[in-house]
C-alpha cells in the first residue's frame, strides 16, 4: 500500500501574510520585531557600488561564512534566494516519488511538490495531519504508517509554522533514524529556529546520516525579507547535486553583502532577539488566554497560533481588522481550518494594540 492510499491529499494554497492595507498593523507576518542589525543597514547603503558587477554565481563567500557560523564545512551549505527557492529546488532535483508533508505547515512546501509532480509525472504529496486537540504536536509514531507504506521523503517544520510547536532534538533524531531505515529523506524546515531558546538544530545529525536535509533562513531572524536569503545544509554529495540544479546568480550582490554583515556579531544579536521575543510572546500569550473565546497554543517561536470560538458570519479575523489589526487567517491552509489564526510577535507598542483589540472579542 502506498501513502496515497490512506493519507489525505494536499491542495495548493497561495495565501500568505504581509499584504496588510495601509493604516493597519500587520501581525500576519513573523519577522524579528527588532529589525535588521545596524551593521546590515550600513552595509546595505555601502553595497550600492555592487550594482554594476555580477554577483558570485553561487554566493560561495556567504556560504563559507554561514558554515562557520553554524559549525559545519562549507561544502555542506548551499545559499539561495530565500528558503522558498531551495524548497522548489528540492522538489525539482530530488525526484521523490511519494513525498509526505506534516501539516499544517508552510504551504509552499506542498505547493512546490504539487507543481513538480504535475510537470514530471510524479505522485502529488500526501499529508500527515496533526491533531488540534494535541496542540498539533508531532509524535514519531505518527509517521510510521506512511514510511512503512513507501514514503520516500518527510517534511517537518521545527519549530513549525504556523503552530509554533517544537519537536525536541531527541524526537526529531528518532524520526530521522526511522526515515533512514525506510530509505527516505527527512527534511527539516528550521526557518524560525533562531528564535527558540536552547534549540539544537538538526544540522548536528548531518555528519552521521545521509538522509537529513535542513532548511534555514536569514530572512526571519535578521528581518530582511525584502532581500531573500536562505540556505540548505546537507551532506556534501547532496549539496553538490543541488548546486548543479540551482540557477546561477540566484543571490544578488547586495543580498550577499548584507547577509555577511548580519553574521558579524550575530551571536549577540540573536541572543538579544530571543530574549525580547520570549518576553513579549509570554506576555501576549498570558493576556490573550484570559479571553474565554480564544485558545492560544503553546509556541516556541516568534508567533502564536490562536483557535477562536466563532459564531455566525463574524470571524475573529474580521473583528480584528475592524480594529486596525491584520492577523493571518489559516482557514485555507492545508491542515488548518476556520477559526485558526497566526499572530506574529511585534514590538511592545504594537503588541499592546493587539491585546487591547482582542480583549473585546
Amino acid at each position: 500500500m502506498k501513502p496515497r492510499d490512506f493519507l489525505p491529499a494536499i491542495t495548493i494554497d497561495r495565501e500568505h501574510g504581509g499584504a496588510a492595507a495601509s493604516g493597519t498593523i500587520d501581525f500576519s507576518t513573523s519577522i524579528n520585531p527588532l529589525g535588521p542589525p545596524s551593521a546590515a543597514i550600513a552595509e546595505y547603503h555601502r553595497a550600492i557600488d555592487s550594482l554594476q558587477r555580477y554577483p558570485d554565481p553561487f554566493a560561495d563567500d556567504l556560504a563559507g561564512k554561514i558554515a562557520q557560523w553554524i559549525g559545519v564545512d562549507a561544502d555542506q551549505v548551499l545559499v539561495g534566494s530565500g528558503s522558498t527557492q531551495l524548497i522548489y529546488l528540492l522538489a525539482r532535483a530530488m525526484k521523490w516519488r511519494q513525498p509526505v508533508v506534516v501539516t499544517p505547515t508552510f504551504s509552499e512546501i506542498a505547493n512546490a511538490l504539487i507543481l513538480n509532480a504535475r510537470s514530471a509525472d510524479r505522485s502529488t504529496p500526501r499529508a500527515v495531519k496533526l491533531d488540534a486537540e494535541r496542540d498539533f504536536h508531532l509524535r514519531a509514531d505518527d509517521l510510521t504508517p506512511a514510511l512503512a507504506s513507501g514514503a520516500d521523503a518527510i517534511f517537518i517544520g521545527r519549530p513549525n509554522s504556523p503552530t509554533g510547536s517544537m519537536l525536541s532534538f531527541d524526537d526529531a533524531a528518532a524520526i530521522a533514524r526511522e526515515c533512514e531505515h525506510a530509505n527516505a529523506h527527512c527534511v527539516f524546515d528550521e526557518a524560525f529556529i533562531d528564535f527558540v531558546n536552547d534549540a539544537r538544530s538538526m544540522i548536528h545529525l548531518i555528519g552521521r546520516t545521509s538522509n537529513v536535509i535542513v532548511l534555514r533562513s536569514l530572512t526571519k531572524i535578521f528581518a530582511i525579507p525584502g532581500l531573500r536569503l536562505g540556505f540548505a545544509v546537507a551532506q556534501p554529495r547532496t549539496i553538490s547535486w543541488l548546486r548543479d540544479m540551482l540557477e546561477p546568480w540566484s543571490v544578488n550582490a547586495i543580498a550577499a553583502r548584507v547577509g555577511a554583515a548580519c553574521l558579524d556579531g550575530a551571536s549577540e544579536f540573536v541572543a538579544r532577539s530571543r530574549s525580547f521575543v520570549t518576553g513579549e510572546r509570554d506576555r501576549v500569550t498570558h493576556v490573550l488566554a484570559q479571553n474565554p473565546h480564544l485558545r492560544v497554543l503553546p509556541s516556541a517561536a516568534n508567533f502564536l497560533m490562536i483557535a477562536a470560538r466563532e459564531t455566525g458570519t463574524d470571524s475573529f479575523g474580521l473583528f480584528m481588522k475592524r480594529q486596525g489589526i491584520v492577523v493571518r487567517d489559516l482557514r485555507s491552509l492545508p491542515g488548518g481550518g476556520p477559526g485558526l489564526y497566526r499572530v506574529g510577535i511585534r514590538n511592545h507598542e504594537d503588541n499592546e494594540r493587539l491585546l487591547a483589540a482582542a480583549r473585546n472579542y
